[in-house]
């Protein structure tokens, strides 16, 4: 089994700031970047972090939604997201912070029969070019693994 695991940080996004704290538009560019790369998407999990801004002004920034349904507020808005995306070649996570309008992301994507470094690529492109950072870092990790011939999976 071959696969290629991309890990990376993107600071100073300058997307639109909607990508950073909303998960319906960000759930579809990241679909369409899927089928683009020739990937296939089996599911999905998504949480949307909310700031609470109480009445003084006070935050607390990356509270769950049921930590800020506890405590009174005055107003609340989503401040980053946390996102999977379930391949049958494995998976692209990634978590955004609007308000440092930071993300940090990890793309793998493996086959047992066939070399897929490029559509891992392809992904991992689609997303700088979604969130447009000033600046990113990235690691990257080729994973080779024999399998035995009795293997299930």
């Amino acid at each position: 089994m071959t696969g290629k695991h991309i890990l990376a940080e993107f600071w100073q996004c300058q997307c639109d700031p909607q990508l950073l704290t909303s998960s319906q538009p960000l759930l579809g560019l990241l679909t369409e970047a899927v089928e683009q790369a020739g990937l296939t998407l089996v599911g999905h999990a998504v949480h949307e972090f909310e700031q609470h801004v109480g009445e003084e002004g006070e935050q607390g920034i990356g509270l769950s939604k049921s930590e800020v349904n506890l405590q009174q507020s005055s107003q609340t808005q989503t401040s980053g997201v946390t996102l999977t995306l379930l391949l049958a070649e494995s998976h692209l996570c990634l978590h955004t912070w609007g308000e440092y309008q930071t993300v940090t992301l990890d793309v793998y994507v493996c086959n047992v029969a066939h070399e897929n470094s490029a559509k891992a690529d392809a992904l991992f492109n689609a997303c700088l070019q979604l969130f447009k950072p000033s600046q990113h870092h990235v690691n990257t990790v080729s994973r080779q693994h024999q399998i035995p011939n009795n293997s299930q999976h």
